[in-house]
């Protein structure tokens, strides 16, 4: 089952309170994923992370915690298609998805109150699907709007860290 989380760079903590969601949140002071594909990059970072999960487990959590409830499985962008080598399991498909509209606003919100809480304003969207690519993959966007630009229209993938930034607080500079 897929995990899908927000860590919030420099964060000491976001004031999270799971009655304001439908979906399920668990947050933490430290920066370390559920899952062990971004444990190197996470590890050499600094924040809050904010894990997503089932609406099932806002009241009753113990063991696993994940977010396939969430989670659109009938989207299938068809881009492209992947056939796995020989031999393969199978685990170089980039799989996209996106998330059911009724659970759209609850991600926007915490991704708009981890980049708030931010004093670096930068976030990082993290997928992991055991059933995905191996390896992960990194892709910097510049705003929200472009996140959910390309959630909207080819979808995201799993097993993908997304950088999102707060697009007021870059600096560009001529080189």
């Amino acid at each position: 089952m897929p995990t899908i989380e927000i860590a919030s760079i420099d964060s000491k903590e976001l004031g999270l309170n799971q009655a304001d969601f439908e979906v399920a949140i668990i947050e933490e002071s430290k920066l370390k994923s559920h899952r062990g594909l971004f444990f190197d990059f996470l590890k050499k970072q600094n924040g809050a992370i904010v894990h997503i999960g089932n609406p099932n487990f806002k009241d009753n959590y113990e063991g696993f915690f994940f977010a396939g409830q969430i989670v659109d499985w009938d989207f299938d962008s068809c881009d492209t298609i992947y056939i796995p080598e020989y031999g393969d399991s199978g685990a170089n498909q980039q799989l996209m998805f996106k998330f059911l509209n009724q659970f759209t606003q609850d991600i926007d919100k915490l991704l708009k109150i981890s980049l708030e809480k931010s004093p670096a304003k930068k976030i990082y969207f993290l997928s992991d699907y055991q059933f995905g690519p191996e390896k992960e993959e990194f892709e910097s966007v510049q705003s929200m709007n472009e996140f959910w630009d390309i959630h909207d229209t080819e979808g995201l993938r799993f097993n993908t860290i997304y950088e999102i930034y707060d697009k007021s607080t870059l600096v560009l500079t001529n080189s």
